[in-house]
């Protein structure tokens, strides 16, 4: 591994941990089964531009976590590397559903948003 990979890999893990300390995130707790592990969350512009970059930590009795869509961000590109799917679900600010759609765990995928609204990340009952 040449120095450059070594540091590259090291910018890479302090723009991750940074990331995760950034922006606002609220959690739910609930006696419904919980995930456990990370999911990334790069909100990206209609032009593929990043526009924020978060991961989410999900422990033990937290079912839902939640985050504002950024101005400029057209998609979510979520990688759920917890141990159950997560349901995410846009809402605008008045509270009406947008959509929802599934991310398997282990999985992958994109999610179209709203700037101004907000995505909830839930883990399903039971």
């Amino acid at each position: 591994m040449g120095t450059s990979t070594g540091r590259r890999r090291a910018a890479i893990g302090a723009l991750l941990a940074l990331a995760a300390g950034l922006g606002t995130v609220a959690a739910t707790a609930s006696p419904a089964a919980a995930a456990t592990g990370d999911v990334l969350i790069i909100q990206k512009g209609s032009t593929g531009n990043l526009v924020t970059l978060q991961t989410f930590l999900f422990v033990p009795g937290i079912t839902e976590q939640s985050d504002g869509v950024q101005a400029g961000a057209a998609q979510f590109a979520v990688t759920n590397l917890t141990d159950q799917t997560l349901t995410l679900t846009e809402k605008t600010p008045a509270g009406a559903v947008v959509h929802s759609d599934s991310i398997a765990a282990g999985r992958s995928g994109t999610f179209a948003v709203t700037g101004g609204d907000t995505v909830a990340l839930t883990v399903p009952a039971g």
